[in-house]
């Protein structure tokens, strides 16, 4: 009987610690063959926590926890049903049938907590980043917007500061009634295509090196905002410099990171940084072995997860040829939510070089606007704010009336649809600006911009502001502001460009108000922009970049004769017509004409 309850046992025990065992034997595996890579560790932990134990252990587990629970328990119920059948066992009487009984009752509870994680699990994400996102729409009642008429018809005031409007749904909304204000958005200079290919071929003088494509970066050119310069001359020293383009270029195998990439969007000129002398860098988010910087990271700062596109670098200094370079990561936490885990904005990761080539690493859980140049809020954690705005009417607007914002899948903005880091020319802090189309729709147009402040990290979710288009706004579609302004330089210019994907026109970036710009692209060169409102009311202004620009491997061209903006003077109108264009001699024609006929009136 001694032996048979043994076996009994033994058996019982196996059906339970299999899986725990076969976890705990990875791990083993994973740390003690893989000793010192440091993302073997982590993605591991982090995957337990994420499939099974979201707090630490079972309470509030995660769904797949309870099914194996369930599962468990079911064997249990079984081995119990034997041990009751077995006269070796002598299991059996009262106690015998209040075990199964209980057993089953457990197996049932542990299969209602899975479903109801289960149906819940991509509600609960979308409550937990729907509690910093703020509908602003810029009218009620029967002016109300119809893209956000699903939060808005079930709704309740607010307490009339953050939010006007409270939704009913299980998911939380806030509604303000308000417009997008003027930010005023600083134009940039370049496309993202055209600083990808200046910063890819120019960039990077050791075998091994390559540009990290994800760490492509704008900043913004910052203000004086110390009251050193007065305002005059601080706008008149930011007009010369303006924004640049940087990328970090990273090592591969055992050949360490070689420094920062930087380029200032209107020349053919790219200067870098370089990690030597007393700023050493030992490392490469490529390389393997003692040199990768990844598995470094993940030992050093385990709990601290990034995206590609969250990594950038800049240039500590006046001169970036003999500046210190550094890199930043934008990081986040997986942090538990109900019965799952999310990611949460958790401050930065500031990289330099040392003497010895040992990183010098700090991490920054708190940055105050200002204190970098560039976004310090991942921009991956904004992608997931953006998408889960669909729950913010609960899932029956979400399934049923296909309530959301998505971003434009317009041709030329296909390799860069959104998150476009911009400064405020209103209050200088800089912010992610995305232009949102309908969700479930073939519809094209732009029913809102997302704006979310991107030089401030450390309290948790920054608000995203969702500033909803009204009805009655000028209707603004990308492709059709495209072919304006194709037919607009064919006019001008009498050159036909393309736009899309490897065509001339590349990208359209919002700023001021209502207005947008698109860059028109050249053998991977910016040479033009041309800015134009949605609605078509005001004069577009198509300026060329000045300065020779040089073809990969070619030789420096002549300067063209640059078209000026419609409706200005055009500059050197006493030089020689022939090398005028068409719309220079006509904008000459008009001033002669007007200077005539004020002598005359004289």
């Amino acid at each position: 009987m001694r032996h048979d309850v043994r076996a009994w046992a033994k058996w019982l025990a196996v059906w339970w610690l299999w899986m725990p065992l076969l976890a705990a034997l990875i791990w083993v595996v994973k740390h003690a063959v893989f000793g010192g890579f440091g993302q073997q560790d982590q993605s591991y932990r982090l995957l337990l926590e994420r499939t099974f134990f979201p707090h630490g252990g079972p309470v509030d587990a995660a769904p797949l926890f309870w099914f194996w629970l369930a599962v468990g328990l079911c064997g249990t119920v079984g081995a119990v049903v034997y041990g009751m059948d077995e006269p070796g066992l002598e299991f059996n009487g009262p106690w015998a049938r209040v075990t199964v009984a209980v057993l089953l009752l457990a197996v049932a509870g542990s299969l209602v907590r899975a479903g109801t994680g289960v149906w819940d699990d991509d509600k609960d994400a979308g409550r937990f980043y729907a509690a910093a996102t703020v509908l602003d729409v810029p009218s009620g009642g029967a002016g109300t917007p119809r893209s956000v008429l699903p939060v808005t018809e079930h709704t309740r005031p607010g307490d009339g500061g953050r939010c006007d409007l409270v939704g009913t749904a299980d998911v939380p909304a806030c509604v303000k009634n308000a417009p997008m204000p003027d930010f005023d958005f600083e134009a940039r200079t370049a496309s993202y295509a055209a600083a990808t290919k200046a910063l890819t071929d120019s960039a990077g003088l050791s075998s091994g090196v390559h540009l990290m494509g994800h760490s492509l970066h704008y900043l913004p050119d910052a203000k004086d905002t110390q009251g050193t310069q007065s305002a005059k001359d601080a706008q008149a020293a930011q007009a010369a410099r303006g924004g640049v383009w940087t990328a970090v270029l990273d090592g591969s195998g055992e050949q360490p990171m070689e420094g920062v990439a930087v380029w200032d969007g209107r020349s053919n000129s790219v200067v870098s940084c370089a990690f030597r002398g007393d700023h050493a860098f030992g490392r490469a988010f490529g390389g393997t072995g003692a040199v990768s910087l990844r598995n470094l990271l993940a030992e050093r700062f385990p709990d601290l997860v990034y995206s590609e596109q969250d990594i950038w670098g800049y240039c500590d200094g006046p001169d970036p040829r003999t500046a210190e370079p550094v890199v930043v990561i934008s990081v986040a936490r997986q942090t538990a939510f109900k019965q799952r885990t999310v990611v949460a904005p958790a401050g930065v990761l500031v990289l330099r070089g040392s003497k010895d080539g040992r990183p010098d690493m700090t991490y920054r859980p708190q940055v105050a606007p200002g204190e970098l140049p560039g976004a310090v809020y991942p921009a991956s954690v904004v992608r997931s704010q953006i998408r889960e705005v669909q729950w913010l009417g609960g899932r029956g607007a979400k399934d049923d009336r296909g309530f959301g914002f998505s971003h434009t899948s317009a041709a030329t903005n296909a390799t860069n649809p959104g998150e476009f880091l911009l400064r405020s020319k209103a209050d200088g802090h800089l912010y992610y600006v995305t232009p949102l189309v309908p969700r479930e729709s073939s519809s094209q147009l732009v029913v809102a911009f997302a704006v979310l402040q991107a030089d401030r990290v450390g309290d948790g979710l920054n608000d995203l502001h969702v500033y909803v288009r009204a009805d009655d706004a000028p209707p603004v579609n990308l492709d059709v502001l495209a072919s304006r302004m194709v037919s607009y330089m064919a006019q001008q210019t009498s050159i036909t460009i393309s736009a899309g994907p490897g065509g001339a026109l590349q990208e359209l970036i919002p700023f001021g108000r209502d207005m947008w710009r698109g860059f028109v692209d050249f053998n991977g060169q910016t040479q033009d922009y041309i800015d134009l409102s949605g609605d078509a009311t005001v004069t577009p202004n198509l300026v060329s970049l000045t300065g020779p620009i040089t073809p990969p491997g070619g030789q420096p061209q002549p300067a063209q004769p640059q078209p000026q903006p419609s409706g200005q003077p055009a500059a050197g109108c006493g030089g020689d017509p022939n090398q005028l264009t068409t719309s220079q001699l006509a904008s000459c024609v008009a001033e002669l004409s007007k200077a005539l006929q004020g002598r005359v009136h004289d």
